[in-house]
Formats: structure tokens, sequence, C-alpha cells
């Protein structure tokens, strides 16, 4: 399951802490039970991290499935493979645990997506509020009428901002795939599935994602 180039993200610390930080590195090298990666980077530092051996550690990565795993880990020691690297144990294929399955997670967003035909011919745009978002699609709000119906091949644009605050623009294909039509008491609800989406663009979201819980859950909004 694991690979050499595979990206980990690494949790140290306990979530009610103050103290918990999280990390980004890559596997260099792996055997049965010992994992070589590349010195991690603070994700609020931006600096590379000097994790004491004996530090327990929660590992996520992106499988080649498409599945995100996460596994216990502890540092180990270090050695110089070519360059610096830090050991991991490694539990095993079989003490990984899948938190996504068939479905992407959806984690809280509230950005403006801004929605149109995919027919160059229809100039139809509307604006929605996402509430929340995946790798394989978003749900928003709305409050004005509804220009689009189910099963509508629609183009979407939307950014994404990270923690410094910098934001990603995208154009994603997708289609609209339920509707709650806004009334006098509730407002509209709206949500749209991506397609044909580009495994980079995929893996992309799908790491945005997962940054975004684990900084939402660091912070006990999760």
């Amino acid at each position: 399951m694991i690979k050499a180039g595979m990206r980990l993200t690494l949790e140290s610390g306990y979530r009610e802490s103050i103290l918990q930080q999280t990390y980004r590195c890559k596997v260099v090298e792996f055997t049965e039970d010992v994992i070589y990666i590349s010195y991690p980077l603070n994700e609020e530092t931006q600096r590379s991290a000097f994790l004491l051996k004996g530090t327990k550690l929660l590992a996520t990565f992106i499988g080649y499935d498409q599945n995100v795993y996460t596994f216990p880990t502890e540092v180990t020691g270090r050695e110089i493979k070519g360059m610096p690297v830090v050991k991991l144990f490694y539990p095993g294929d079989k003490k990984l645990k899948s938190i996504q399955r068939r479905n992407f997670f959806r984690v809280p967003l509230t950005v403006k997506a801004v929605i149109k035909s995919e027919q160059e011919e229809q100039q139809d745009v509307m604006e929605i509020m996402t509430k929340n978002i995946s790798a394989g699609g978003i749900a928003g709000s709305f409050h004005h009428s509804l220009l689009f119906n189910e099963k509508d091949s629609v183009v979407v644009r939307l950014s994404l901002p990270n923690r410094e605050g910098a934001l990603q623009h995208l154009e994603l294909k997708g289609e609209v795939v339920r509707i709650t039509p806004p009334t006098s008491c509730k407002i509209g609800q709206l949500s749209i599935k991506f397609m044909d989406m580009e495994k980079q663009t995929k893996e992309m979201m799908i790491r945005y994602t997962l940054k975004r819980q684990l900084d939402l859950r660091r912070k006990g909004l999760l």
C-alpha cells in the first residue's frame, strides 16, 4: 500500500491541546515495518521540524485507489539515504484504517461559487454560497430563482482559500444532482457532482479537503 514518493500528513499532540501540530513529508523508502521519510515540514511555520525519537504520530495518506488511509506510527530514528531521513514505524497494511471508501468525504466550507451552463450558447449564470465541499462535488444554498434543473451539465467556478489566505482558482465540470427550491421560510439548496475531473485535480482536491478536515478537527470544530 505504501509506495516511494507518496505524500504523508503527520499529526502529533492531542486534539484538545494547543501543542498539536501537523506536518507534511514524502516517503523516500520503505521496508516491511519501517518507512523512511523526508524531514517533515511544519504546516504552520513552513519550516522543517525536528521530531524526537519516540514521538507518536497519526499518519494519513491517499492510496492509489483514491481512498484515504490513516495509521498510528512513531519516530524510531534517523539515517542518511542520499539525504537525511526520518524513520517511522509501519504497523503493516492490516493496521490501516480507511476513512474514505466509495464516496469522498465532505468538509464544511463557505465560499462563493459561480455556476454556469456548460453549453456555450446558453448564458445562464447564478451564484451560490457553498456549505460543504469534497473531491466529488459541492453543496450550497441560494435565495433567488433557480436557473438550472437536475441532471443539467454545468461549469463550477470557485476559489479555495488556504491557511495563508492565498486563493486557488478552479473551473470544474459538474452535473446538478439535487435541488430544493427556496420558499418563504427556507433558502434553496443545490448539490452538484463533479464530472470528468483530471486525476491531478482530483488528488489536489482530496489533499485540500483532508487538510481542511485536519485544521477543523484541531480547532475542535469537527
